[in-house]
């Protein structure tokens, strides 16, 4: 039996919440005997993964996702697949199967008729209904919306029989544009409908611009109606879309999916492969600021949160033994290389990384980087024919002594090749990620139990059993990262984490880069990846640190970057240091 899942938004507005709260109730009360849980995509407690976690936490075995938007934009399209997506590979013995939007459904259109009978009953005479949605950057999602306007003024006999369609943000025509165009064609009334499903800042922003227009024109008495709301109409909907699932009916629009269809003016979205990142959204203006307000104020609380998934880990799932409790987890003192054809890869680095840091390490193509990861593992050094001078320490531990203090200098740092075919050795992931462990003597049941961990936390759980080379390029290098992850390192060496990356593979990368607590060295050209992940970064150039110092600092000064051949993207800007 299957138990659902209500997918809402989020608002910070505590109204919105308990009016979501009330709605998730309605629901239950019409399904006895099922489990339902609530949870939201943004700005609002408890997240959608969490909520995923603790359904499964107390039985669910079935879950069917319901997403509480009106139509079908990005909120259905990516973030929809993307919850479930992440939710399988936290939990892949859990059915998940996700509904369709509400659509133009006769309940939604029943709501809205019965808010704007309620505005008009409070206007004297005949009257004109502006009937105000979110809008959106989906062509299909506002296509829908004015077909709803459409069918909610054909044969009702709201008012005058006229209904306005407006967007609040995003798109036209926008709400001062539906009541100029209302009063052209001889209203001397409106009623402002938001088509919104609950209270909160969109809601309050129309019935202010909605009074704002009527003090500039007073010959015209308009009011607005309050937001859809938890009506029992939507919760026999939320009910209805349920079930469709379990009977193969769940027909979404993709005639007119511009994800699908080449639609003029959108067609760069055709193909735009989805992430399964959390969603990381980056408001602008006034909303820039209070988001960094209360992220500030929320930052402690959400830092305490339980990560599960990708780039979301157990606490202590992978955390290796510890060091020897005092003094860098990384120390290396006047390391030069120099290789048999005379050239001189490092020419005297200096460089001591703190327990827990994430350093990013910089420069041009033959500036030394890779060479200094070698040396952090003891790869180079007499082995390859050059020669070195120098120390290099891992936790106390000289690189150099050889023997058994070499082999636990591997045992604690582990290096990530930019390329992993160059590390990928087995024939099936789980082989592959079991190997070091396995090379441990770590008996057969505990390598297992590190395996299933490590590919827990880099979101592969589900492809144990899959031949390497069926993966894509960001999937092998998760794999690789795992089979480091699996020896349980104290120290990660990342080189070129990122390199031919497409946008999504590399967010999944960088979420889960994110969610280890290591001690990490993130050696890269990718400029906004460092600042990103590393608050502070090292630039190497002729082998030797040019720059040792904050990632934001070093951003901010462009003449800094160019004379060491870095250079940030078109158009980036560099935050100000200490934003």
């Amino acid at each position: 039996m299957s138990d659902l899942l209500l997918v809402g938004h989020g608002s910070r507005d505590p109204r919105a919440a308990e009016e979501f709260a009330a709605l998730r109730d309605r629901v239950a009360a019409r399904l006895p005997g099922r489990r339902v849980a609530g949870g939201f995509l943004e700005l609002a407690d408890p997240p959608i993964d969490v909520t995923v976690d603790d359904l499964v936490a107390v039985g669910a075995g079935d879950v069917v996702a319901v997403p509480y938007v009106l139509f079908g934009a990005g909120h259905l399209k990516d973030d929809g697949p993307a919850i479930l997506g992440r939710a399988r590979r936290r939990h892949p013995g859990v059915r998940f199967r996700l509904a369709r939007d509400l659509g133009t459904h006769p309940a939604v259109l029943d709501v809205a008729e019965e808010r704007a009978r309620a505005a008009l009953a409070t206007l004297d005479g005949p009257a004109t209904v502006v009937l105000v949605g979110r809008g959106s950057t989906d062509p299909d999602a506002c296509a829908e919306f004015v077909k709803l306007a459409r069918l909610l003024g054909d044969g009702r006999g709201l008012g005058e029989g006229r209904v306005e369609p407006a967007f609040v943000a995003m798109t036209t025509p926008g709400i001062e544009d539906a009541l100029d165009r209302a009063r052209r064609l001889g209203a001397r009334r409106i009623a402002v409908v938001p088509l919104l499903l609950f209270s909160g800042v969109l809601v309050d922003r129309i019935a202010e611009r909605a009074a704002a227009w009527a003090a500039g024109h007073p010959g015209v008495a308009v009011t607005t109606a309050p937001a859809l709301g938890a009506h029992d109409r939507l919760a026999d909907l939320v009910v209805e879309r349920f079930g469709e699932p379990d009977h193969g009916d769940v027909r979404m629009n993709c005639d007119l999916c511009s994800y699908r269809v080449r639609l003029p003016g959108f067609e760069e979205r055709v193909g735009t492969p989805l992430s399964l990142a959390p969603p990381e959204r980056a408001p602008r203006g006034w909303r820039a600021r209070r988001a960094a307000n209360q992220a500030a104020a929320e930052a402690a609380d959400r830092r305490e949160r339980p990560r599960r998934g990708l780039g979301r880990r157990r606490p202590g799932a992978l955390a290796g033994p510890g060091g020897n409790g005092a003094g860098p987890a990384v120390e290396v003192a006047g390391l030069t290389h120099r290789f048999p054809d005379g050239t001189d890869a490092l020419a005297g680095v200096d460089l001591v990384v703190a327990p827990g840091e994430r350093v990013a390490v910089l420069g041009p193509n033959g500036s030394g980087k890779s060479t200094l990861a070698l040396h952090l593992v003891g790869a180079l050094g007499g082995a390859d024919g050059g020669t070195s001078t120098g120390t290099v320490r891992v936790a106390g531990l000289a690189v150099a002594a050889g023997g058994e203090a070499l082999r636990e200098v591997r045992r604690r740092v582990g290096l990530v090749f930019q390329d992993p075919d160059d590390q990928i050795l087995l024939p099936t992931v789980a082989a592959d990620v079991g190997l070091a462990p396995a090379n441990q003597g770590l008996a057969p049941e505990e390598v297992a139990e590190r395996v299933a961990a490590a590919l827990d936390v880099v979101g592969l759980a589900d492809a144990a059993d899959r031949a390497p080379e069926h993966l894509s390029l960001g999937e092998r290098r998760r794999v690789a990262l795992a089979g480091v992850l699996a020896a349980r390192p104290e120290v990660l060496v990342l080189d070129e984490p990122t390199a031919n990356l497409d946008p999504a593979a590399r967010r999944d990368l960088i979420e889960v880069i994110r969610g280890l607590a290591l001690t990490t060295l993130v050696i890269s050209h990718d400029l906004p990846l460092a600042l990103e992940l590393c608050p502070r970064a090292v630039v190497l150039a002729h082998g030797r640190v040019a720059v040792d110092g904050p990632t934001r600092a070093l951003f901010a000064n462009p003449s800094l970057l160019a004379a060491h051949r870095l250079e940030l993207p078109y158009r980036m800007v560099a935050p100000a240091p200490g934003t």
